[in-house]
């Protein structure tokens, strides 16, 4: 069973139930089509599709609409996750699970065994569903035993040959398929520029928000040019220096100047001399066009007080096949180590940065309370 990011409810109800929000690249993508590269991935990814409807995966996951429920929807799986990852879902379904997939095995007073998974569970009942799609409820106190063990129901894909593995991943790469989203006028509150150096800078934050596995799925390539907006005391800053390598490049960005020092002495700290220091306004970071690979935002979004026109000048900063990647604690995780102030929603970066002229291609779903986005221009 394919591990998925665990959406809000009604983002789940919306993923199945909502139109599909397809970007459209007509003549252009035809001629691209035409290339042999192109046109073996596209052949890989049709038989891909035949060969997951051949192993029956469409009887345990719904895939635009169709398909069974006892599995994780996968219309957008290949936003989520990388072809690696994919790969090892496959191969290695035990490898990673949500807490929500694992396998919920009861045994009943009267000898009956049952394995599924656990719909609803609270200090008196729970409700299982199994693998025929059968519904289970139970009273806790009438069970022998109840347990979640640390499995996936998902049978392994490991004895595949390779050829039809990688074909599957090709398919699954393809399912992009994210609900409309609508640019609403924005009511939430700009977030103060923080000056929490104590909090920027705690020791335990990289271990807590996952820090090198972050950075380590972006793939920045050494010799990038990336800019880092809203460099803050220079946390990411440093990491992304030693990214780039001596060949790269990281240009530094913030409204404060004392935090632009802060960012300065922690590159420097680490020997470092690959970054560039830019004092931005409120409206423009101050960077050159067609100049960066990536645009790395942490933590800053939402206390632009203009995100529409920063957002608009560092599309113009991007290199064509450029990123942005917008880090935010996420507002619907109780966990999440800030006020409410400094958290977004999902569907609030989506709402307000889409219609920018902006396009969503992943999401790390592996963050443990923070949405993690990458978005590039849709030219």
């Amino acid at each position: 069973m394919l591990r998925i990011h665990e959406t809000p409810r009604r983002s789940r109800s919306l993923l199945r139930h909502c139109a599909a929000s397809v970007a459209v690249f007509a003549s252009a993508a035809i001629c691209l089509l035409a290339t042999p590269l192109l046109r073996a991935q596209s052949e890989s990814s049709t038989t891909g599709k035949a060969l997951f409807e051949k192993h029956g995966c469409l009887s345990c996951h719904v895939v635009d609409g169709k398909g069974g429920a006892f599995g994780p929807e996968l219309s957008w799986i290949g936003v989520l996750r990388s072809p690696a990852s994919l790969r090892q879902s496959l191969t290695d379904p035990n490898a990673e699970i949500h807490r929500a997939f694992l396998t919920g095995v009861v045994e009943t007073r009267d000898g009956q065994h049952l394995e599924g998974l656990v719909l609803h569970e609270d200090d008196e009942s729970l409700s299982l569903i199994d693998a025929g799609g059968g519904r289970h409820t139970f009273v806790k106190r009438e069970l022998k035993t109840f347990r979640r063990e640390p499995r996936s129901v998902m049978p392994s894909y490991a004895a595949l040959p390779p050829s039809d593995l990688d074909q599957l991943v090709a398919y699954l790469q393809t399912l992009r398929t994210l609900w409309p989203v609508e640019h609403v006028e924005r009511t939430r509150d700009i977030g103060a520029p923080s000056e929490n150096v104590e909090f920027f800078d705690r020791p335990e934050r990289a271990a807590e928000e996952h820090t090198d596995e972050l950075l380590t799925a972006l793939a920045i390539p050494e010799g990038a040019r990336v800019a880092d907006v809203g460099a803050g005391t220079g946390f990411f800053t440093w990491r992304l220096a030693e990214r780039v390598g001596p060949s790269g490049r990281v240009t530094a960005v913030d409204i404060q100047q004392p935090m632009l020092d802060l960012a300065s002495q922690q590159v420097k700290r680490h020997g470092l001399s690959n970054v560039d220091y830019v004092l931005a306004s409120e409206i423009d970071p101050h960077l050159p066009a067609a100049s960066y690979d990536l645009v790395f935002i942490g933590y800053a979004y939402h206390e632009f007080s203009a995100p529409e026109e920063v957002m608009r000048a560092i599309r113009r900063a991007l290199k064509p096949d450029g990123r942005v990647f917008v880090l935010e604690y996420a507002k619907e995780n109780p966990t999440a180590p800030a006020a409410p102030q400094h958290e977004m929603a999902f569907r609030e970066l989506r709402s307000e940065i889409e219609p920018v002229g902006f396009r969503l291609i992943r999401i790390f779903d592996f963050l443990p309370f923070q949405h993690g986005l990458v978005f590039v221009a849709d030219r």
